[in-house]
């Protein structure tokens, strides 16, 4: 008969390998990814921001302050906002913010109907590329802000090397909760993992509140292509340029000023909402992606799974918690390295108590994304 606890083991053993190679490949990355410092020089390129906006009245004016006060010259640049059918009064500010700023070039395109697939957001973007006389497509989200060096650290870069996109760093801020504090560090782990995988030529991931690309290279790949996903106007995007013009038409932006800062979920339900239509992008990835998914969720769900079996081997449990912290372990230097990027070298403190709660939420969400719908923006996406 096979010994259940033999399996376990290796299973262990086996997933455990390959997730300390998976981690310490993206930490040397990283780590070898340099802070680009911009050249001080006369800009040349069209730049055309899109945010496409849905009930965003809280925070839409304060985006809009943030970008006119750029220091980027105000005739390179425009500023689209898709209003998707928004319920509150984010069109009438910012069709107000337009009268009273007549000098930038702001556009306000309304969303009439209900789009009959769900890719809202994709539709949006799209849109507003149809209408842009820019080179470049840089999106954000309505609900950031951002720093008066954003637009001209990406445009410097791009002048210099002219890669086809360009991806940004992303971080929390205004955390004031413990749970608040919890979804930084996970989220910034994101983000380092990001740098370093583009880094070492396999970029994985993106965040489309801070993703800059060529309209050009937009067209030649056929735009964002299937509505099959209501999100991936970031992810999918890179794989298809990834795919047709090599991994080094891709960069990763390690620069301070060229952070977008949101907020965390306030709310445990919010959260999981957020990381469940993150997680439903996994079925659109090519398999080397998911092969890396599959090994971080099989890990997570072996450790979660061996703390469960210890109740009945008690040996198990000496090993389990051995396990855990190996694997906090491994995940510290990364942590330690994005940390102090983002001027937050604290942060790393609370890797303690995540070593338990993050494989939890990763079996969980990852599980959702498959099988469940969730709430974007007061809609419900179903599978």
């Amino acid at each position: 008969m096979v010994n259940p606890l033999l399996i376990f083991y290796i299973l262990l053993i086996i997933f455990g390998v390959i997730y300390f190679v998976i981690i310490f490949t993206y930490t040397i990355g990283w780590f070898n990814l340099k802070t680009y410092v911009p050249s001080n020089k006369t800009f040349q390129t069209k730049a055309s921001i899109i945010i496409a906006a849905r009930n965003e009245e809280q925070n839409i004016e304060n985006l809009l302050n943030d970008l006119i006060l750029q220091d980027y010259p105000t005739e390179l640049f425009e500023i689209f906002i898709v209003n998707d059918n928004s319920t509150d009064k984010t069109a009438a500010i910012v069709e107000t913010f337009i009268s009273l700023h007549p000098q930038n070039q702001t556009k306000l395109i309304n969303i009439a109907k209900e789009n009959p697939n769900k890719a809202y957001k994709k539709k949006a973007i799209s849109l507003a590329i149809d209408k842009s006389k820019g080179d470049l497509i840089i999106t954000t989200d309505a609900d950031c802000r951002i720093g008066k060096k954003w637009l001209s650290s990406f445009v410097s870069l791009y002048e210099s090397e002219k890669p086809r996109m360009i991806v940004g760093p992303v971080c929390f801020h205004n955390e004031t909760s413990f749970f608040e504090k919890i979804q930084t560090l996970e989220f910034l782990s994101l983000i380092a993992i990001t740098g370093g995988a583009i880094r070492i030529g396999r970029p994985i991931m993106c965040n489309g509140a801070n993703l800059v690309y060529e309209k050009k290279t937009f067209l030649e790949v056929g735009g964002f292509g299937s509505d099959a996903f209501s999100s991936g106007d970031d992810v999918f995007l890179l794989l298809k340029i990834r795919k047709k013009f090599g991994y080094k038409s891709v960069r990763f932006l390690k620069n301070y000023s060229a952070i977008v800062f949101t907020e965390a979920k306030k709310s445990v339900r919010d959260f999981f909402h957020q990381r469940t239509r993150w997680a439903s992008k996994n079925k659109g990835y090519d398999i080397k992606i998911l092969m890396v998914s599959f090994s971080v969720y099989m890990t997570n769900l072996l450790l979660i799974f061996g703390l469960i079996l210890s109740l009945f081997y008690f040996s198990l449990f000496k090993t389990i918690i051995l396990a855990f912290i190996l694997k906090s372990l491994i995940e510290l230097p990364i942590l330690i390295g994005i940390g102090n990027f983002v001027k937050r070298s604290r942060m790393f403190l609370y890797s303690f108590p995540l070593i338990f709660l993050y494989p939890v939420y990763i079996i969980i969400t990852g599980a959702m994304g498959i099988v469940s719908s969730y709430n974007w923006k007061g809609r419900t996406i179903r599978k």
